[in-house]
């Protein structure tokens, strides 16, 4: 899924998707937003550890029947404004860790991963990536608020943290050069690169069909957005950053 040198680190976006390919070991949030089965059928097959916020507690329910007990997630937690206190109980008489979140000062979605996080350590479990699913649609203040979250997780964690639905991803890739691998199978055509935390100085690229030369991402000017892959650089997209930039493309579900 993903390895680092001191300079360069090397991501595969998608590999969470390869169902041809056992690995990465993730770990699984469910966010509150409508869910795909071939999504979650795929992920769930690779997920060491599964974790659910709030209301999505429902959205799984719904999207696994008649068979949610196939489904039973390790961890639930939110301050359960949202979810179902039926289907909470269902889950928790499955075998659930059900945890209250009632702090206000983050979202569910963060208060969430950092429990992951804990459980990660206190298991000893190995993970190459947290995959969010469920993270785009609906309200958009909540959509920023999921892009907010890779942010705050450059503190709490190296793993990369990758936001997705069925139909697009996106990770934050941090200053320095990432070689990304783009040749799962399950790359949809387009991809960009978006300045969402600030200004990001120099941005260099190669493989894209319109690449950059370090030249400066900032809203109101350049964004990268609407781009596609160069079909001659062999599944292989370089970005080198001054700046903490937002990589985001397509999904292409089999």
């Amino acid at each position: 899924m993903t390895s680092s040198s001191a300079t360069v680190t090397e991501l595969t976006p998608l590999a969470c998707l390869d169902a041809q390919n056992e690995g990465p070991r993730i770990a699984v949030i469910v966010l509150n937003q409508p869910q795909s089965l071939d999504v979650l059928a795929v992920l769930w097959k690779k997920a060491v550890l599964t974790a659910v916020t709030d209301g999505g507690v429902n959205r799984l329910f719904h999207a696994t029947e008649p068979n949610p007990e196939s489904w039973v997630p390790d961890v639930i937690t939110g301050d359960f404004d949202s979810a179902s206190p039926q289907t909470l109980q269902y889950y928790k008489d499955k075998g659930s860790e059900v945890i209250h979140t009632p702090d206000q000062d983050y979202t569910d979605f963060t208060k969430c991963l950092q429990i992951v996080l804990q459980r990660i350590q206190d298991r000893n479990i190995q993970v190459d990536c947290i995959v969010a699913v469920g993270a785009f649609g609906g309200r958009l203040d909540q959509v920023m608020a999921n892009i907010n979250t890779l942010y705050e997780t450059r503190s709490l964690t190296s793993a990369p943290v990758v936001l997705l639905d069925d139909t697009s991803v996106a990770c934050l890739l941090s200053p320095g050069k990432t070689v990304l691998h783009v040749k799962t199978g399950v790359e949809g055509e387009w991809c960009g690169l978006v300045p969402v935390g600030g200004t990001c100085q120099r941005v260099t690229t190669t493989g894209l069909k319109w690449d950059l030369s370090s030249q400066p991402l900032r809203f109101g000017e350049l964004i990268s957005t609407s781009n596609t892959f160069d079909q001659s650089a062999s599944g292989l997209v370089t970005v080198e950053t001054s700046d903490p930039v937002l990589w985001t493309m397509g999904v292409k579900m089999p």
